[in-house]
Parts: structure tokens; sequence; C-alpha cells
């Protein structure tokens, strides 16, 4: 008894640190990937629109001192094909390019008319990005090689999303001890009561932990939400739509693993149910391209037709719960048939892994039952609620070949 006192703690504590951290770092890395992009198309259109101007300007006086100061750039040059330095806003020319700062196979490119754009070295641990565009004359000849070097305002932004990064973790690391140390006091408060309460107990108990983990969680995302959302108002109107829809794609994601913490809640809870009449088929092709983000190896086919009273965003998540748990037992393909059979819609999900083990069959929709050393066991047990719930039903079918199959009914649409 007392090893479960002190188990208890520790889980709930690791489990609110590894849910936060995992949600901070995704969002992370997918923020800082599209800032990297902003960043490379900004020092993009400032070389293209310098060379532009340096077109019919006399090299050897360029003002490239102004380039630097308008774009907030750490450097600017004019080279030749053959690396003489024609112009520097330093104020030195006439010399041969250091070849520690001067990149002369992309020097070469941009000779031959390919202008690039990369990050090519780092101040301290802030990536700075390098440009090279070829500067023609009035005739298209080449006149010469334009350099730029990123500057410190081009780091600002990966400055701050190591602020809140950092911000983040230390949110994660002390709510899981606040966890712990409440999960512990739990722990010793619910030791004390008599053993025929015991299963309301446990109930009461998933309901607060529930929240403690939810609430835990949520902190992080908020943090990495508005460093996301601080960047895509900084950029304003000149970010290109593919950064504006990963940008996009992050807050998504925030969302999304929100809206996982209120499920987990729902096991201690009735599920909030709001039943409309839907098409089961589009729902399904929603789940299966949310999966698809996450689980690319898994090739999922949907077919039928039914429409079904239910609940869309509910019946999404039950179906998501079903392919995801395909993909992680190691299947390659899955299928979603909807039809409709004795009055009731019925979706079909089948998947060619290696089916549900004969041993775990018995408790297979109970609550941590799992057969993955890393599963939970929540989400069958939650998805039979969900479906219960709208009056259906969540079953598995043994009669379908290898494999597992999962079947989902549910009433009918009363349009």
């Amino acid at each position: 008894m007392t090893g479960s006192r002190f188990l208890v703690p520790a889980l709930a504590g690791l489990l609110g640190l590894a849910g936060s951290l995992l949600a901070t770092f995704s969002l992370y890395r997918a923020a800082s990937t599209a800032v990297d992009r902003v960043l490379e198309e900004r020092l993009r259109g400032a070389g293209e629109t310098a060379a532009g101007m340096l077109a019919t300007d006399d090299l050897a006086s360029a003002d490239l001192h102004s380039v630097v100061v308008a774009n907030g750039l750490e450097g600017a040059y004019l080279v030749s094909p053959s690396l003489l330095v024609l112009a520097d806003a330093s104020g030195h020319r006439g010399r041969r390019a250091d070849l520690l700062r001067t990149d002369a196979a992309r020097v070469e490119r941009a000779a031959r008319g390919e202008a690039t754009v990369a990050f090519a070295f780092a101040i301290g641990d802030a990536p700075v990005a390098t440009g090279y565009f070829p500067v023609r004359g009035p005739d298209g000849s080449l006149r010469a090689v334009l350099a730029l070097e990123a500057g410190q305002a081009f780091a600002t932004a990966h400055r701050g999303l190591r602020r809140a990064l950092g911000v983040a973790i230390a949110v994660s690391v002390l709510g899981a001890l606040a966890l712990g140390v409440v999960a512990r006091r739990w722990a010793r408060s619910e030791a004390a009561r008599r053993r025929e309460a015991e299963r309301a107990i446990r109930g009461d108990a998933l309901a607060r932990m529930g929240a403690m983990v939810a609430h835990e969680i949520r902190n992080p995302l908020g943090v990495i939400r508005g460093s996301v959302e601080l960047v895509r108002a900084r950029s304003g109107a000149g970010l290109p739509p593919d950064d504006r829809e990963a940008l996009q794609d992050v807050l998504g994601e925030a969302d999304r693993l929100r809206t996982l913490t209120d499920d987990f809640l729902d096991l201690a809870r009735d599920p909030s149910i709001a039943p409309s009449s839907i098409d089961v088929i589009a729902v399904a092709e929603e789940a299966a391209r949310s999966l698809g983000r996450t689980h690319s190896a898994i090739a999922v086919r949907v077919d039928g037709a039914a429409r079904a009273h239910a609940d869309p965003a509910r019946l999404r998540q039950v179906l998501s719960n079903l392919l995801v748990n395909a993909a992680q037992a190691g299947a390659g393909n899955a299928a979603v048939r909807a039809d409709a059979e004795g009055g009731r819609a019925r979706l079909i999900v089948r998947d060619d892994g290696p089916g549900v083990d004969p041993a775990l069959r018995p408790r297979l929709f109970e609550p941590f039952a799992t057969g993955r050393a890393e599963g939970t066991g929540l989400g069958l047990a939650l998805s039979r609620r969900i479906v219960e719930r709208q009056g259906g039903t969540l079953r598995l079918r043994d009669d379908l070949g290898p494999g597992a199959a999962f079947e989902v009914t549910l009433p009918l649409a009363r349009d």
C-alpha cells in the first residue's frame, strides 16, 4: 500500500511533464520552421530589390550601407565571379573575398543567374541567413553578384521563440512537481477511505487527476500559441500564403492538443454530445486526413454511404482513435466502410495489422487495458462511451478475417 501511495504521484507528475513537454517541443519545431521560411523570404525580397536598384548604378560607388540599414542586415557586398570585392558596405573593396565569409559555390551559381538564400552559419545558437543574387545590366549581362548577410534583426524572432520555449519548459516542470505533490496528498487521503467505496473514489480521483493534467498541458500550449500569434502579427501582410498556412497549422495543432485534454476528462464524466444529421463518410474522410498528417505510413480507404444522427466531432474522435490504434499496431492499410443495416447507420473499420491479442479481448474496452507498453488504454474505453451516449454501439468483430475490425452503429438521420 505504501508503494502505491508513492507510485501514483510519481506517475501523475510524469504524465503531466511528458504531455506538456511533447506539446511544447512539437509546436516549437513547427513554429521555428515557419519562422525560418518567413526570414528567408524577407531576405530574398531585400536581395532582389537591391539587385534591381544596382542594375544601372556605378558599382564602385554603390551605396550598400543604405541597403544594410534599410533591411536590418549584418553586411552587404558586391563580388565578381572571380571573387574580387567590387564594393562593400564596410567600405573595403578591391581585394579578394574572404572564403570564410563568402560561399564560392553559391557565388558561381548566382553568376549563372540562380539566386540562393540559405542559413549558412550561426551567431551563438541563432542561425544566420545569407543570400547571393545576380546583378544584371540593362542589356541583361552579369555585372556582379550581390551578397547579403542577415543581421541581429533577423534573429529576434528566434530569440523570442527560444524564450517562449524556456518559459514553457519551466512551467511544465513546475506543473509536474505541483501535480506530484497534489497527487501524493490525494493518494494519502484516498488510502484512508473504506474499501467498499473504492470504485466511486477511483472515478472521482480520475476526474481530479484529469483536470490537473489538462491544466498543466494547457499552460505551455498557451505560451507557444501566443508566440506563434506574435510572429504572425509582426510579419503583417508581407507573410507569404504558404507561411501563413504553416503558422495556421501550428495553431490548429495547439487546438487539437487542447481538445485531447478534454477527452481525458470525459473518462470520468459524461462526454458532451451535440447530435445532428451528418454524412458519416465525410466525417470518416476528415479522420483519415488527420491520420495522414501524423501516421503517413498507413493508407486509409473510405467508401460507402450513410447518414446518421450523431455528433460529428465526437464521431470523428472515435474514428481517429480506431485508425490511430491500427497505425500504432503496425498496419499498412485500413478501410472504413459505411452503410445502413437494420435501420441503423453502420461503420466498419478494418486494418491488416496483427489483430487483437485474445488475452486482451475480455478487457478491451476497459480503461487502461492495452497491449502496447507505451499505450494508455483510454482510447477504446472513451470511444465506446461516446458512441453509447449517442444511442449507438461499438464492438470488436471477429468474423471479418485477419487484422482487427470494429463496428460502430448509430441511429439513422431523422431527415
